[in-house]
């Protein structure tokens, strides 16, 4: 059996076979648009079978599909731009909330050492045993019991003392809120903080959000109230 002779040009083409190739880089454009499907009629047309004419009416209604269908891709591309025309609207107007003080749905409570803190609770539905625990960093420091609770939204207070009566200096407090409903399932109950806003992001859906001086972030539809 002849040996191949290795030289440089062998090996540039060993090479070449080696590589990978992208099939999608060097594939042909698969979407027809209408000029495309103009061309494909009037060539049907040039080389069908005169004893065996085309239905026109299959033309006229191959063409409005088409066209109905161009109508409707550039009708969701006006509509792709006038929505991330508002979105970006919106965060232009969200800016302006920099640096307001805000109620917003949050899990962390700013108190301050002395005062006595206000928790609003927002509960979606009826619920019993209601516990609010009020934790940092060591863990949980009190646990307030309100029983039971109709929806809406209702305030419980902290006078800022543990569970050993040591009174708690101000800090961020997390806040974990819940409760039983009629079932018997245990329940998560959202916490309305009050906090103030130092930056204004962009969610990657184009939405606005809300940077808390706590460090929370939130979207800024979940702000109840701005003073």
């Amino acid at each position: 059996m002849a040996t191949l002779p290795i030289d440089t040009q062998n090996q540039d083409y060993i090479s070449s076979l080696q590589k990978t190739t992208d099939p999608k880089k060097n594939a042909p454009n698969q979407q027809l648009d209408q000029a495309d499907f103009l061309r494909l009629l009037t060539t049907q047309l040039a080389n069908q079978d005169p004893n065996k004419p085309m239905d026109p009416t299959n033309f006229v209604t191959d063409l409005t599909q088409m066209s109905q269908l161009e109508s409707t891709n550039k009708m969701n591309e006006s509509m792709l731009a006038m929505t991330n025309s508002l979105q970006s609207m919106q965060v232009m107007q969200s800016a302006s909330l920099i640096g307001k003080n805000v109620q917003a749905v949050g899990d962390l409570l700013s108190h301050q050492q002395g005062t006595i803190s206000d928790i609003k609770l927002d509960l979606k539905e009826s619920l019993t045993d209601v516990n609010v625990v009020i934790s940092n960093d060591s863990g949980p420091v009190q646990e307030l019991f309100l029983d039971d609770l109709p929806a809406g939204e209702k305030i419980a207070q902290w006078d800022g003392i543990d569970k050993l009566g040591n009174v708690m200096p101000s800090d961020d407090y997390k806040l974990t809120v819940y409760g039983t409903n009629p079932s018997g399932d245990i329940k998560t109950i959202d916490t309305i903080v009050p906090s103030r806003i130092n930056s204004i992001g962009i969610n990657s859906d184009g939405s606005a959000r809300a940077t808390l001086a706590t460090g929370e972030i939130v979207n800024v539809d979940e702000i109840r109230e701005i003073s």
